[in-house]
């Protein structure tokens, strides 16, 4: 079960400060397990024992969003920093940290002398009016975060990584990567691309002084999400991915690449674009939802398909095949295609499973600029915003 960073704060006229709502957010995109009222409790209930317990029990650390209106709250002031008063008396390895917002020492020492916390001993966050919020709050997020990793283990880096569904913090992953879109169960994309893009390199900026480079990924991930993390964690930073999959898992490394009968055809076009246009498809063809989706838009100078040597893609495609050296194969082939036909920019369009997306994120290296579109629920058509990398 991993240890959540408890979220203490006054809701304003029935609703929670905006700046709560960013820092709990751009914690959890980091992976952060975050313990907060609104999941966690249930409202109008008698729920001094669920945070005393959560304070006690199951949280590393604590931070609080302190503005004038904390110090009238009973709720905060006598049990929230109760529990963390008496965590901190017996645990020296619990954390608090604060964003002070509108406060100064005065009402510091006040609730110093209401709690016994003093706040000024801990990681804080004074939040100037003058610079961006958001800018603010993130950096100090990336603070939150390299100080939970001190909680988590050595080894292998356990990781959970959800863009469909919420994960509870009762997970054992201490690394819970939270990136369900506001309407997911519909096809929704998970968040903005470029917040998760950064999200991402802060997590494996801040696990860069590991010694054990391996992921050990359990996951529910939307094919672009999913090669984003091996684009991030991809060969040359000396990651490996170890992705469960009841049908097709993976375990990144290095191999010698092998198309094992599968069929990479080229097609060129006659035409002045730059554009690449690659299918994958390992567990259906989405010639289809490509050409819907591709509608109105210039023809593309080249196209790579990728089909199974049977020609007729299924959900079971991928059985007995070793997916490091198919991607392997695949990554070469955009490379060459790319070189061939003069193309600059590769659209890639996925219908595989999620672990094979992680393996050629992870291979992709130096193929160059991509666009990786993601299908719509029904599979029909396709997002109009890919993400775009590098």
């Amino acid at each position: 079960m991993a240890a959540p960073l408890f979220l203490s704060y006054r809701w304003n006229e029935g609703a929670p400060p905006v700046e709560v709502a960013a820092l709990d957010r751009e914690l959890r995109l980091r992976g952060v397990p975050m313990w907060r009222d609104v999941r966690d409790l249930v409202p109008g209930g008698l729920n001094e024992a669920e945070a005393r317990e959560a304070l006690a029990e199951h949280c590393c650390g604590c931070v609080l969003y302190f503005n004038e209106a904390v110090l009238d709250s009973w709720f905060i002031t006598s049990v929230e920093l109760d529990g963390v008063r008496q965590r901190l008396e017996r645990d020296e390895h619990f954390f608090v940290a604060a964003v002070f917002d509108g406060v100064g020492e005065e009402e510091s020492e006040a609730l110093r002398q209401l709690t016994g916390v003093n706040l000024r001993d801990f990681q804080g966050l004074i939040l100037d009016p003058k610079i961006d919020k958001g800018e603010q709050i993130r950096n100090f997020a990336l603070g939150l975060l390299r100080r939970y990793l001190k909680s988590v283990p050595g080894g292998p880096v356990k990781v959970k990584a959800d863009s469909w569904n919420e994960i509870p913090w009762t997970d054992e992953a201490p690394i819970q990567l939270n990136w369900m879109g506001s309407d997911a169960g519909d096809g929704q994309l998970p968040a903005d691309w470029e917040l998760l893009k950064l999200a991402l390199c802060d997590l494996k900026e801040a696990l860069a002084g590991r010694e054990n480079r391996i992921l050990k990924l359990s996951a529910n991930l939307h094919l672009s999400s999913a090669f984003l993390v091996g684009w991030e964690f991809r060969e040359p930073t000396g990651w490996t991915i170890e992705a469960a999959h009841a049908r097709s898992p993976v375990h990144t490394y290095a191999a010698s690449p092998d198309p094992q009968g599968w069929k990479l055809t080229s097609r060129p076009a006659q035409n002045n674009s730059d554009i690449l246009i690659v299918r994958i498809c390992a567990s259906a063809d989405c010639a289809r939802a490509v050409l819907r989706h591709r509608r109105g838009e210039p023809p593309a100078r080249g196209e790579l398909i990728v089909l199974p040597p049977s020609g007729t893609p299924e959900r079971t495609s991928l059985n007995e095949v070793e997916v490091n050296e198919l991607v392997a194969a695949i990554a070469i082939g955009i490379r060459a295609t790319r070189d061939e036909h003069g193309a600059a920019l590769t659209h890639l369009y996925l219908a595989c499973p999620w672990t094979m997306a992680i393996a050629l994120g992870w291979n992709y290296g130096s193929t160059g600029p991509v666009a990786v579109h993601e299908a719509i629920a029904d599979k029909s058509n396709y997002h109009p915003n890919p993400l775009l990398l590098p």
